[in-house]
């Protein structure tokens, strides 16, 4: 069993590595090559706006869950 939780761990962890390297690379490419990079969909630094914006208008709760998620990220890097 723990092998198991092992696994998707170490699963987990190379799939969230992944995901933010390509919102590294797809905000790269939209500044670079404009809001309409066919590869990477439409306008991520729009929607990444958006999405701060909305965290912003919830205050302190939003503010919590964006710590949550900041540690839960590096425990999984360490």
């Amino acid at each position: 069993m723990d092998a198991w939780i092992t696994k998707i761990k170490k699963y987990l962890k190379q799939f969230i590595e992944v995901g933010v390297l390509l919102l590294g690379v797809s905000v790269f490419a939209e500044i670079l090559f404009g809001p309409d990079v066919a590869f990477f969909g439409s306008q991520v630094t729009t929607n990444l706006i958006t999405l701060l914006n909305s965290l912003g208008d919830h205050g302190i709760a939003a503010l919590i869950i964006v710590f949550a998620v900041i540690i839960t990220y590096r425990k999984l890097l360490k």
